[in-house]
């Protein structure tokens, strides 16, 4: 094997995870962040004296890749994650509201009672509608059918017998809840992305949240095996071009000067990736799919509160309301504090300008019809807005997702946008990586 000097650009969870294996593995490796901190959308930091994160995560019990890294850099899972096992769906203005338990092995007795129960939530004829329309999707995403990319979530439930009452109380947190696209927006072939893995390994399902801030417990761990085996890991350090010579790219130009390299990954957000793509290849064959890619923005709301919101701190989603999913976390991510609720937004492409204080009030007054009193209690809040980094989930995204390999000597790509089958997940994200760290490998072997 020959020893190469690779650059990492973007210390997400796909490029730490390409930087762990590479470095590991004896490159000199070079990751270039150009946040303050490592983490990417995977991220925590302290902005004006409030404790925040780039977003509102949950950890799925059914990740293969993501726990073995955990481990590999000498961390326990159970280190990293307080395990939940069940979410709330809250419908408003005094509708039903229901919880249900997503583990078999550690909650059965719930889970079972839970999923043959609230039926005056979802019915049982609904149940067993929800429990066709998965068996046909799986065949349909199994079959790889580019059909079922043009296809809608709603449009495939209904046609197999799901009710729009369904749609809003239970597909609507599946879909905006987690990925901020609605059903009427969703691709049935990426909703099935999910569900299948899940549905294979049902017995191993959980759900957890983080046990602090996820730049702490989880990616500062990965940088720092990097930097323990001789790799290097900036932040604040922007890449602004990546370097072409002779068709091949030779390194990257940051604010601060040429850095030269035998191969490059670029694992930064998909805005961002293309835009240096573009940049460097402009309307090159090999990269026309995914510079057309589109991307969906997530806003999040923070709030630091002087009592709990909730009883319980769990995964909670609010479907009609801006709150598409939120969850307290004082008791889990961000002990010790009086009160701490994080809230996914709803409808997040028309809220990125809204000012903060506006948003606020909304959120207050939707959290209301949801039963949850947040006027008066409220002393800190911050908006997260993440504008052009995570790909879109709608009909006809699939066939736009890039492999990790490119033709271009010299650079791989690296992100959950690239072709993985866990799709926007943490998961996706570090097998991607892991892929990237292959092609590299591969090609210096």
């Amino acid at each position: 094997m020959t020893q190469a000097d690779v650059i990492v650009v973007g210390a997400g969870l796909a490029g730490l995870a390409a930087a762990v294996e590479l470095s590991e593995a004896g490159h000199r490796v070079t990751v270039l962040e150009r946040a303050p901190v490592v983490g990417g959308r995977t991220s925590s930091w302290d902005e004006g004296g409030m404790h925040v994160e780039s977003g509102l995560h949950r950890y799925l019990g059914f990740y293969t890749e993501l726990p073995k890294l955990i481990r590999r850099v000498g961390r326990e899972l159970d280190e990293v994650v307080v395990w939940q096992d069940e979410i709330e769906i809250i419908t408003p203005d005094g509708g039903p509201r229901a919880v249900f338990g997503v583990s078999m092995i550690h909650r059965p007795l719930e889970t079972l009672a839970e999923a043959l129960g609230n039926n005056d939530f979802l019915p049982f004829g609904q149940k067993l509608a929800l429990g066709r329309m998965i068996a046909a999707g799986a065949a349909d995403y199994i079959a790889h059918s580019e059909e079922f990319d043009r296809t809608t979530v709603a449009e495939f439930a209904r046609k197999h017998g799901v009710d729009d009452e369904t749609i809003f109380r239970v597909l609507t947190p599946l879909t905006e809840g987690l990925f901020f696209v609605p059903p009427e927006e969703y691709s049935a072939f990426n909703f099935l992305g999910l569900i299948v893995p899940y549905w294979k390994s049902a017995v191993l399902a959980r759900v957890g949240a983080f046990a602090g801030g996820m730049t702490t417990v989880l990616a500062q761990p990965f940088a720092d095996f990097v930097r323990e085996h001789d790799g290097r890991v900036f932040t604040n350090s922007e890449v602004e071009a990546l370097l072409v010579e002779d068709g091949a790219v030779v390194g990257v130009r940051t604010s601060t000067g040429r850095k030269d390299a035998d191969a490059v990954v670029l694992a930064a957000s998909l805005g961002r990736a293309q835009s240096l793509v573009r940049a460097a290849f402009g309307g090159a064959a090999w990269c026309a799919d995914m510079l057309q890619l589109k991307s969906t923005p997530s806003v999040t709301l923070q709030f630091e509160l002087d009592e709990p919101a909730l009883p319980v701190d769990r995964a909670t989603f609010g479907p009609g309301t801006l709150l598409a999913s939120f969850s307290e976390q004082s008791r889990s991510t961000f002990r010790g504090m009086d009160g701490r609720l994080s809230a996914i937004l709803a409808q997040p492409q028309s809220l990125i300008d809204v000012p903060t204080p506006v948003l606020v009030d909304r959120v207050v007054a939707d959290a209301k019809r949801l039963g949850i009193e947040l006027e008066g209690r409220i002393r800190d809040y911050r908006k997260i807005v993440f504008p052009m980094d995570f790909y879109s989930l709608r009909p006809g995204s699939e066939a736009r997702r890039p492999p990790q390999a490119t033709p271009v000597r010299g650079l791989a790509l690296a992100g959950d946008y690239t072709a993985q089958e866990l799709l926007t997940t943490m998961e996706g994200a570090v097998v991607s990586g892991l892929r990237a760290a292959a092609v590299i490998r591969e090609a210096f072997e």
